[in-house]
């Protein structure tokens, strides 16, 4: 079976449900609150594991009680994570509010913000394809993106691309450097908001032209999340809207490392642009039902659920 690798974001998530947000000076009190493991790389390798796969993940996290905490957790679903770094400073902690299916996030990137290019053993790597989510938060690693990719490209590895949400708003000096990033991907990932705030598209650019301008950048493969309303996947031979399925969302935290996990796993398994994108909806349709890691669905799951709307899985 071929192996994924993922490079980046290691932090573990406390997570509440709250009916509104405190005014300034107020207080609400919540039912319940969880924590799990989170970061778009953790969560990620985690998704495909579950999946099925062979996943090694790349990071750092600081040795205390968030960082072991995590490293169990994911030691236990079957990630590997011997080439996760272990520090004497703080691993990365993000405080998430849920009002319904919506989510907030504070983020303290810890760790992860300091996590170079020099710390990552790229002759480790024992996969088909590397992802690389978490641009923006990355700052140790984000002027070396390039070397990275290069280096990866040479010793025979894909790459996928997530950027996420750039805390800065789309500035022309975090976005100008993706100029040179993109044409060096094979697989980019972005939502529409981050796909527009990238090109410089006004609010009522679609998925279509966002995907369109990509391609013409370089990146082969363009995947456009769209939440709940699906999404928009081109490559050089083919282009088309793919539906989300429907169901009932209890938490959306992680449905898009989840998309990206079941739309990878299924890429490198030789499926088309669009099979891997019904096979990436399915599995966040899946995530979204639950909280946290302990929903992210199996590979049965993922097959069956696809099974009873007629499609083909993993």
């Amino acid at each position: 079976m071929p192996g994924i690798a993922t490079i980046g974001d290691i932090n573990v998530d406390l997570i509440v449900q709250i009916e509104r947000m405190p005014d300034p000076g107020k207080q609400v009190l919540v039912r319940d609150f969880r924590l799990n493991g989170g970061g778009c790389s953790a969560n990620f390798s985690l998704a495909c594991a579950r999946l099925g796969f062979d996943v090694q993940l790349f990071g750092k996290v600081g040795d205390d009680v968030f960082g072991n905490y995590v490293l169990v957790e994911l030691d236990e679903n079957g990630v590997d994570t011997k080439n996760v770094l272990l520090t004497n400073e703080k691993t990365g902690l993000t405080f998430a509010m849920l009002q319904g299916a919506e989510r907030s996030f504070i983020t303290f990137r810890g760790e992860n913000a300091t996590y170079s290019l020099d710390e990552i053993p790229v002759e480790n790597i024992d996969a088909d394809l590397v992802h690389l989510p978490s641009y923006f938060l990355m700052d140790g690693l984000r002027r070396h993106y390039v070397t990275l990719i290069d280096l990866l490209h040479a010793a025979g590895l894909k790459v996928s691309f997530d950027t996420g949400w750039d805390p800065k708003g789309f500035i022309r000096q975090t976005v100008d450097p993706l100029y040179d990033i993109l044409p060096r991907v094979d697989v980019f990932l972005p939502n529409i908001d981050e796909a527009r705030g990238i090109l410089g598209l006004g609010a009522d650019a679609g998925p279509d032209r966002a995907a369109e301008a990509l391609l013409k950048i370089g990146v082969k493969t363009a995947v456009v999340k769209m939440g709940e309303r699906g999404c928009w996947v081109a490559d050089r031979n083919t282009s088309g809207f793919v539906p989300a399925f429907g169901v009932e969302a209890v938490d959306s935290t992680g449905a898009g490392d989840n998309f990206a996990a079941g739309f990878i796993s299924a890429y490198i398994s030789g499926k088309s642009p669009r099979e891997a994108a019904v096979i990436g909806s399915a599995t966040a349709a899946l995530k979204i039902g639950g909280i946290g890691w302990p929903a992210y669905p199996d590979r049965l799951q993922v097959n069956q659920f696809l099974a009873a709307r007629g499609f083909g899985g993993l």
